[in-house]
């Protein structure tokens, strides 16, 4: 996903994978484990530590944005991690969502291609985070965290194969990941094109259950019904990209599924490293949930309108952090939204 110097969205869907989305191929996608763009430096179960529960989040996306500028920019990837408690996020959806930018330069001493100092590397065998916890047994397994190695103890069935020569294989227990990660999917896009949102003889007809009506008729949040006419040539979107980083370009904006809840200036802190403004780059949409095992029926499954990723409009280069944290917003649907599309009654 590049940034282009027109205002084209790019739109993205989730699609099963024909391959193993390995970090060589720089992939963007939904759950599974980190594809690390930097294989020797990954994060730690204390950097994506869930603030409510204290157990470590997993990965929620991950995209590749390469851009021209700066150099250092040449490879980047974006990685959001969620919480998979529900109830966490009813509490402070803030302390349950951490978003992460990483970035290399065209020469560097992984890509391409990785060196000999990339093999065998410590990772946490259920999510791939940096595995600072060893098997005391058999010594070959890695894990992130306490959590993470009871569960692959007793739903991975290491405690079968450790000391085995199969200990270290294990790690394809499907019952584990489903357990533990969010089910992996590749994200491919397709450019939105132009849309006629303004104009002004526009009458939107937006179904209700088995009736439409007209918005004209029926005091509605008007955020939502552009929303659902923006989306709807294209309704299994579960991603849209919009960065624009062009010097004259105007910032882009996010396609809001509401009129409230959006963030104020304050909530979108400059960047503590340089001191340029974070600016809208993505966000993730609630079809997304769709793809990820969620029980709807439940009081604390997981629900969101729209997660919206900001970034440091200069992609600045911290030389001392492989990772740098970014802002992530959640806005909601309104309950004027919802009684208006029907959702109310699924």
């Amino acid at each position: 996903m590049a940034t282009s110097s027109t205002k084209v969205v790019e739109l993205g869907f989730a699609e099963p994978s024909d391959s193993p989305l390995t970090a060589d191929s720089f992939p963007s996608k939904i759950g599974g484990k980190p594809a690390w763009l930097n294989p020797v430096h990954v994060l730690s179960a204390e950097d994506v530590l869930c603030d409510i529960c204290k157990k470590p989040m997993i990965l929620l996306v991950q995209l590749y944005t390469p851009e021209d500028y700066p150099p250092e920019a040449f490879h980047r990837s974006i990685y959001v991690f969620c919480c998979k408690n529900g109830s966490c996020h009813k509490t402070s959806w803030r302390k349950s969502l951490k978003v992460f930018r990483s970035q290399l330069p065209k020469y560097n001493p992984y890509w391409p291609p990785p060196n000999e100092e990339t093999n065998n590397l410590n990772y946490c065998v259920v999510c791939g985070l940096y595995g600072s916890k060893k098997c005391g047994k058999c010594n070959q397994t890695y894990y992130c965290s306490k959590e993470h190695q009871i569960v692959h103890w007793t739903s991975g069935q290491h405690k079968i194969y450790c000391n085995t020569t199969t200990s270290s294989l294990d790690d394809n227990d499907s019952l584990c990941k489903q357990l533990v990660l969010f089910p992996e999917f590749e994200i491919v896009t397709e450019s939105e094109g132009n849309l006629d949102l303004d104009d002004g003889n526009s009458r939107a007809l937006v179904p209700v259950g088995d009736e439409i009506y007209e918005n004209t008729q029926v005091n509605v949040d008007k955020a939502f019904l552009k929303f659902q006419k923006k989306v709807e040539p294209f309704p299994d979107q579960v991603l849209r990209y919009a960065r624009l980083d062009y010097e004259g370009e105007k910032n882009a904006t996010p396609l809001w599924v509401s009129d409230i809840g959006k963030p104020m200036p304050e909530d979108i802190p400059s960047c503590p490293h340089c001191g340029q403004e974070r600016t809208f780059e993505f966000q993730i949409l609630s079809t997304l949930l769709n793809y990820l095992r969620v029980d709807h029926m439940q009081n604390d499954s997981l629900d969101w309108g729209s997660l919206l990723v900001y970034s440091c409009k200069d992609n600045c280069h911290v030389s001392d952090k492989n990772y740098v944290e970014e802002i992530l917003w959640r806005q909601d649907f309104s309950d004027e939204g919802l009684n208006w599309s029907g959702f109310r009654s699924i």
